[in-house]
């Protein structure tokens, strides 16, 4: 009888974990935490869209950002993370821009990467933060104009 008295609290809390976050969607475990609290970094990484989008929206984010239901209808999908981040303002407050060429700062992605936004929470949902040299390739890339190419 004392062994069901912690098993349900227990449950519970499991259950809340995993609804918690979203998840990397590709069905491994998340990512372990670096020593900084971070995701490890993305080795070959490249401050291009093909290179982010196969190895940062594809395992990490379209778990949550994909489908009709994608969180403030951002899908990051292969196809459709270009015309849902560049030059589009955020659903809940048109004055912030999800991805400005050449601005990485003023960027909302940016912003929510690194936990400095003032809208939603700090992405990843549910997952370590990407290795501050992660993001830093991510803003590379809006440094030189967002291409899609």
């Amino acid at each position: 009888m004392s062994t069901m008295r912690f098993l349900v609290p227990i449950g519970f809390a499991s259950l809340a974990l995993a609804l918690s976050g979203c998840g990397s969607g590709n069905g491994s475990d998340m990512p372990a935490a670096s020593a900084g609290g971070t995701a490890p970094p993305i080795q070959g990484l490249q401050p291009t869209l093909a290179s982010i989008q196969d190895n940062v929206f594809t395992p990490i984010c379209i778990g949550c950002h994909s489908g009709a239901n994608a969180p403030q209808g951002l899908q990051l999908t292969a196809g459709n993370s270009a015309a849902n981040l560049i030059n589009v303002p955020a659903p809940r407050d048109a004055t912030q821009i999800r991805v400005i060429p050449g601005n990485p700062d003023g960027s909302l992605l940016i912003q929510k990467l690194k936990g400095t936004q003032t809208l939603g929470a700090q992405m990843p949902l549910g997952q370590p933060p990407l290795d501050p040299s992660t993001i830093a390739v991510i803003s590379q890339w809006i440094t030189n104009g967002a291409p899609t190419q």
